[in-house]
């Protein structure tokens, strides 16, 4: 869905629109019946500032276009976005703060929540561990007993609950998928509140693989108010396709939205509500050429209206080319200092090992994003 935009058939300027209210009313009050004779001095004045709220509109034409002084064919007199925005490519520096502790290898997850920032394993543990940001240290571990993970991809939150989403599903064969919702308090009393929310994709009728070929597989999520909102992993097409589902407990069909050609294989979001921003990670993906994959990036999705993430701004942003990595989770406290964890990827192909460790990088976007965001906190 795209922005609702349309050219008015007349633009009237202020003093256009002054004068035709004007003459209305006066043609309405020298009649000889006028309905001004009937009205008195304040009801006369009321219906004056009626006719002038009702031209209103004149004055003020809607003109679409690309609202964003970054991208290459910015509309200085748009007032509309209309997702129409291109950009140059870019590629920002990534800062590596440490390697993980071992004991995160599977990192797959990164949120901020509690004054810190939090990862989470995609198999097996049951543990949340706060890493401290400025050097990869494990820092505390909260551990939730009763839940299972066959494959946690990523964490969202609101401002009760926290949102584990065992969505994993590189085989396309899962009809177990599911999202532990945990409310915050109790997590944090240690006698954690655990409901579930299970689900099936609405387009969804063939669950037989192979791996690596299906277009259901998920590693990122985003929570609204009232609705969780999937970011597919595509393996075959590179894209990802948008799906919501209630953020209730029960069994829910998950609804199919809108698709974007990212490029690359989606596996982290993180979302700031106040700035209508969201920002995916992921890293590009050859299955004929491996070791010319993992070459991580960022994709910022602002300006949108609610619901549909792909109707504003759509700005790729690659890390430097030396750079390749795993990455699946990335978090934010302010909007512009982003973090990210790759988890550990060791392969073998074609006689050549790659090893590279579960890190912890930083990535500064306040070149993309505080013209942006100084804008939106202006207009508040």
């Amino acid at each position: 869905m795209s922005n609702i935009c349309f050219d008015p058939p007349m633009s009237y300027s202020k003093k256009f629109a002054k004068k035709f209210v004007y003459v209305i009313f006066m043609y309405f009050c020298r009649m000889k019946k006028s309905i001004c004779n009937h009205l008195s001095l304040v009801q006369t004045f009321l219906l004056f500032i009626g006719l002038l709220m009702a031209c209103a509109s004149c004055s003020h034409a809607q003109i679409c276009g690309c609202t964003d002084p970054l991208a290459s064919n910015y509309d200085p007199k748009a007032n509309t976005n209309d997702g129409s925005c291109k950009y140059a490519s870019a590629k920002i520096r990534a800062t590596k703060a440490s390697d993980l502790d071992t004991l995160l290898n599977g990192s797959s997850s990164l949120f901020y929540w509690n004054n810190g920032y939090w990862t989470y394993n995609d198999h097996k543990d049951r543990c949340l561990y706060k890493i401290d940001s400025t050097n990869a240290a494990t820092l505390d571990t909260l551990c939730i007993k009763k839940i299972r993970n066959r494959d946690t991809e990523d964490i969202a939150q609101d401002e009760q609950y926290l949102y584990f989403g065992d969505v994993g599903n590189n085989g396309g064969r899962r009809k177990d998928l599911n999202i532990l919702r945990i409310s915050k308090k109790s997590l944090l009393g240690k006698v954690p509140k655990i409901d579930t929310i299970r689900f099936s994709y609405e387009d969804q009728t063939e669950f037989i693989g192979p791996t690596r070929t299906t277009d259901f597989d998920c590693e990122a999520f985003i929570v609204t108010d009232d609705s969780i909102y999937l970011f597919t992993k595509q393996w075959t097409s590179l894209q990802t396709t948008v799906y919501s589902l209630p953020k209730t407990p029960g069994t829910h069909i998950a609804q199919r939205r809108e698709t974007y050609d990212v490029k690359g294989l989606i596996t982290g979001a993180t979302y700031m509500p106040d700035y209508h921003l969201i920002a995916l990670c992921g890293y590009d993906y050859d299955k004929d050429h491996i070791l010319a994959s993992l070459h991580p990036f960022i994709v910022l999705l602002y300006d949108f209206q609610d619901g549909f993430f792909f109707s504003g701004n759509k700005r790729r942003l690659d890390f430097g080319s030396g750079v390749k990595a795993q990455i699946e989770g990335i978090a934010t406290s302010n909007a512009l200092d982003f973090y990210l964890t790759c988890e550990h990827f060791h392969t073998t192909y074609m006689g050549f090992t790659f090893d590279s460790p579960a890190q912890l990088w930083r990535v500064d976007l306040r070149k993309y994003l505080l013209p942006y965001l100084n804008a939106k906190q202006n207009n508040k």
